[in-house]
């Protein structure tokens, strides 16, 4: 097959497999207008055009500096009708009001119950993970879920990305990781360097995530992106903490060219864009972020509101921006944050038991005589959730605004649980 034949052939199957996609998850008339990814005839990243378009870091950031940093526009010079829609309710809440998140893990979604057995209601954000996305095999499933989150019940989605990579680059089936600690061979500096083999690697996985990315565009699902999330700790291989300086270097090159490939190359459109470097060392620029974002795991049923984390990112944060506690392992109280003066944008409470009480060490849930998941006690009383969301300065997912194309349904799978419920109940 030649080059043209072959540019030509991948540009169409990206297409039909957008198109597909679309169809296959909920049928809504966003429509992509990103620039498909080029795949070959398998389906697969075509590496010989991948590759030949390279960042030239160095002149990206020279032109990120020359322009003005205006925090009420986003960063994305491509975005659509409703991403912007989203983008500017998020700046019109922003120090009044906070947004109640959850990530989430699997499509039984039992995160869900604790919410609505307190309120009848559910977070305003649910966060999924493109953690399986860049393998040869990949597990889309989280994709699929914060499809169906957005256009069948109308909720805002965030995604952050556990990046597996090759545990040993010279070694064939030596498994994937992300933590560094399991990593032996993956050079972060080669990742940034092109002719490498971790450079191969990178591109490839971030053109298979722009592809999962792009299936949400053409769902018309916008997408708060926090890539390379704590990057201040050195437990992930794209971390710098306590390292040599020039990792951090590396870390920023890492993000201008993932920033650069989705923005300037593949041109997406629902991408609102979340910085989680977390310090000094691996700020990067204000040109490429909307949002500012730390994670905060702090001792169990403990609702302070992280003043001395906000004020030391908002330090580190351009003038204007919006800050987020992008994971926390406790919900900060409204009280608090008013008490200290200032509102996350959202509390992104992490899944499991984090939210729900498990079973046991394992980390199901513990189900009640209904055959549903209750609040863990030991990080949050019924009490405390119910009124959290009862709280007006909270936007639940029953107050969040209507978008065009999605409809206003409880997950399925909860739906299923309580009507299982009401059944027996109602059979006794």
């Amino acid at each position: 097959m030649n080059n043209t034949f072959k540019r030509i052939a991948s540009a169409v199957l990206a297409g039909s497999i957008l198109i597909t996609s679309l169809s296959a998850c909920d049928g809504s008339s966003g429509g992509a207008k990103s620039n498909p990814v080029a795949v070959d005839e398998d389906g697969h990243v075509d590496m010989e055009v991948a590759l030949k378009y390279e960042t030239d870091v160095d002149a990206l950031v020279a032109e990120l500096e020359s322009r003005e940093v205006d925090p009420t526009k986003p960063v994305s010079q491509h975005l659509n009708k409703k991403t912007l829609e989203v983008f500017n309710y998020l700046r019109e809440i922003y120090g009044s009001k906070t947004l109640i998140a959850q990530q989430m893990w699997d499509a039984k979604g039992y995160e869900d119950d604790v919410y609505y057995k307190a309120n009848k209601d559910l977070p305003a954000i649910k966060g999924f993970d493109m953690i399986f996305s860049n393998q040869e095999d990949s597990d889309n499933s989280q994709v699929d879920e914060a499809i169906k989150w957005h256009t069948q019940s109308g909720g805002l989605v965030a995604f952050t990305w556990h990046w597996n990579v090759p545990r040993d680059i010279d070694k064939d089936f030596s498994g994937t990781a992300f933590y560094s600690e399991d990593i032996t061979n993956f050079s972060l500096e080669n990742a940034v360097t092109p002719g490498t083999k971790e450079y191969e690697v990178i591109i490839k996985d971030i053109d298979m995530i722009a592809i999962q990315l792009q299936r949400l565009e053409a769902a018309d699902v916008p997408v708060l992106w926090r890539p390379l999330h704590e990057a201040s700790g050195k437990w992930f291989w794209w971390g710098g903490y306590d390292r040599k300086i020039p990792y951090n270097e590396y870390y920023k090159k890492l993000w201008y060219i993932i920033f650069d490939r989705l923005e300037n190359y593949h041109q997406l459109t629902n991408l609102i864009w979340v910085w989680n470097g977390q310090d000094k060392w691996h700020t990067v620029s204000p040109n490429t972020y909307d949002i500012s974002g730390t994670d905060i795991y702090g001792p169990a049923n403990s609702h302070i509101s992280s003043v001395s984390e906000y004020n030391k990112l908002k330090e580190l944060t351009a003038e204007g921006k919006m800050i987020a506690l992008t994971e926390c392992g406790n919900l900060p109280a409204v009280e608090e944050m008013e008490k200290d003066g200032f509102m996350w944008l959202y509390s992104m409470l992490w899944y499991g038991d984090f939210t729900y009480a498990p079973m046991g060490s394992s980390s199901s849930p513990e189900l009640d005589k209904d055959g549903l998941a209750s609040v863990n006690t030991e990080r949050m009383s019924e009490e405390f959730i119910s009124e959290y969301m009862k709280n007006e300065k909270v936007v639940t997912w029953n107050r969040l605004p209507e978008y065009d194309g999605t409809e206003k349904n409880i997950p399925e799978a909860m739906n299923q649980r309580f009507k299982l419920a009401e059944w027996v109940a109602a059979n006794k």
